[in-house]
């Protein structure tokens, strides 16, 4: 008996002490070499990392939360330095350090001397801009809120063929989009077609497995009339649209890149993703944990601030002006947030419910936002 015991304590000792999946990747090789029924607990290593890493140096949780599973398949189906990653902002580039070497000073993030909170091309091969083979652009959707990126893909078509748009659709920036541009999305998504959308687009790639040429080319030009919902603005621009097809599905997103890097077109993947997946305070939180400093594993809890950011302190100020009956313009870049401006936000007044507030009309879009009084000479 005593040998038995012995034996249980020995082996539940190694399971204790296991290496993770995560702590084998020293490269973008050892993501290829791994079983793929493996790799959905590699995601959930690199999301107990990224949780814990962070929540001692800070940094963009929520972002890189709602992007595991497409690094993870970005990287099983592509060659960095060869293929290139160039991802809109690159905050949502944690996962992708994890990936090529950077692992061991992944708790440097953000740090003096530590690995940078963006991606950096004196960093790593792995970080740059043009590519020789495959280009793959990351972008999430409140980038298409932005004029200048609709600059660039007007000359997409004719300068460039292997060119991979992934549209990453999480329905927020830094706070929830609005707007014209995050309303066609949605229509996109809400688009009958996207009923049955995970059996449908999984039957759609595994029809195709294994099929080559045109064979492989008839099959697709068959299966996208029924599957993907078309999306006339990036057709326009000449970009072939995919999707929506569901961005935490890891072998579906190998199987649709796996395809689209066969393309000599360039073409637009729409994912959904979850900004915050994995952690349910992110969840509930998206704005506060797109980007934050130190905070409770447990609860999500922030300690407090001995100083205001500046935003609270123009939102302040901003405030106090829209108490007298003047006519102010208030431009916010990027988005509405409670957190950062909560005092010249909608709720904001409507919480207050200033005696003026009546004079304001909400013109909302996600690059600048903008408040603008009824009666003011810079309305349009």
């Amino acid at each position: 008996m005593k040998s038995n015991s012995s034996d249980s304590s020995q082996t539940s000792e190694a399971t204790a002490t296991a290496p993770r999946l995560l702590d084998r990747i020293q490269s973008p090789a050892d993501i290829k070499a791994m079983r793929e029924q493996d790799l959905p607990q590699l995601a959930q290593d690199v999301r107990e990392e990224l949780i814990g890493v962070l929540s001692q140096t800070g940094g963009h949780l929520g972002p890189n939360l709602g992007v595991v599973e497409l690094t993870i398949a970005l990287h099983r189906v592509f060659n960095t330095p060869h293929d290139r990653f160039v991802m809109d902002v690159s905050h949502q580039g944690y996962v992708h350090k994890m990936f090529t070497g950077r692992l061991d000073r992944f708790n440097t993030m953000r740090q003096f001397g530590g690995l940078n909170g963006f991606l950096l091309r004196t960093e790593s091969e792995h970080d740059c801009y043009g590519g020789d083979e495959n280009i793959i652009v990351v972008a999430g959707d409140a980038a298409f809120t932005c004029g200048i990126s609709y600059e660039a893909l007007n000359n997409v078509k004719a300068h460039t063929k292997r060119f991979i748009v992934v549209l990453n659709d999480n329905e927020w920036s830094i706070a929830k989009n609005v707007g014209a541009i995050a309303n066609y999305l949605n229509s996109i998504v809400t688009n009958p077609t996207y009923a049955h959308l995970h059996d449908k687009a999984r039957d759609f790639v595994q029809a195709i497995l294994g099929k080559t040429g045109v064979h492989l080319a008839h099959k697709v030009e068959e299966s996208v009339k029924g599957l993907l919902v078309p999306s006339v603005i990036f057709e326009e621009l000449g970009l072939r649209y995919y999707g929506p097809i569901d961005g935490h599905d890891i072998p579906l997103l190998i199987r649709t890149f796996e395809f689209l890097k066969t393309q000599e077109e360039p073409v637009l993947l729409h994912i959904l993703t979850k900004k915050g997946k994995g952690y349910a305070p992110a969840l509930k939180q998206p704005d506060k944990f797109h980007g934050l400093g130190k905070y409770k594993i447990e609860s999500g809890e922030t300690a407090p601030t001995p100083t205001p950011t500046y935003s609270e302190i123009i939102g302040k100020t901003l405030a106090k002006f829209a108490e007298t009956p003047r006519r102010i313009p208030a431009a916010i870049s990027m988005s509405v947030s409670r957190r950062s401006m909560p005092r010249f936000s909608p709720a904001g007044w409507q919480r207050r419910d200033c005696n003026h507030s009546s004079q304001f009309t909400p013109h909302f879009s996600s690059a600048p936002t903008t408040w603008r009084s009824t009666t003011s000479p810079f309305r349009t």
